[in-house]
């Protein structure tokens, strides 16, 4: 009993400690623009901004237009590393960014439309921080 007991302890400290290693929400990626390609072929710039994340689909039919701002939250995972998502509610578009800037990589999982899937690494080619 006291074996168990005391395993009980130990999993419920180690938790604990793990939870509270969770990153909170972060803004500091407000400022910073960022030009990416796909290894499926499509090219992207994103913005963040207080207002929120506009993106040009750079590869689409419309390479200048903005689409945007789209609230968003993001997580500063660790050092220059972020998860950022947010919801084009009027698209149906759900978009998740790992964004790696030790590294230069990103990688994107969507839906789109509500019924179509994206899930692909890409370089980093451009990077403007404030």
């Amino acid at each position: 009993m006291k074996s168990l007991i005391t395993i009980l302890i130990i999993f419920v400290f180690t938790a604990a400690i793990e939870a509270s290693e969770l990153s909170l929400p972060t803004q500091k990626l407000n400022g910073t623009n960022i030009t990416y390609n796909y290894t499926s072929g499509r090219s992207y710039n994103v913005k963040f901004e207080e207002e929120g994340i506009s993106y040009r689909y750079l590869t689409g039919s419309k390479p200048e237009k903005w689409w945007g701002p789209f609230p968003y939250k993001a997580f500063n995972v660790e050092s220059n590393v972020y998860l950022a998502s947010w919801f084009e509610k009027e698209y149906g578009d759900y978009v998740t960014l790992l964004i790696n800037f030790n590294n230069n990589v990103l990688y994107g999982s969507a839906i789109l439309s509500g019924k179509t899937v994206h899930f692909y690494g890409a370089n980093i080619v451009k990077v403007n921080r404030k």
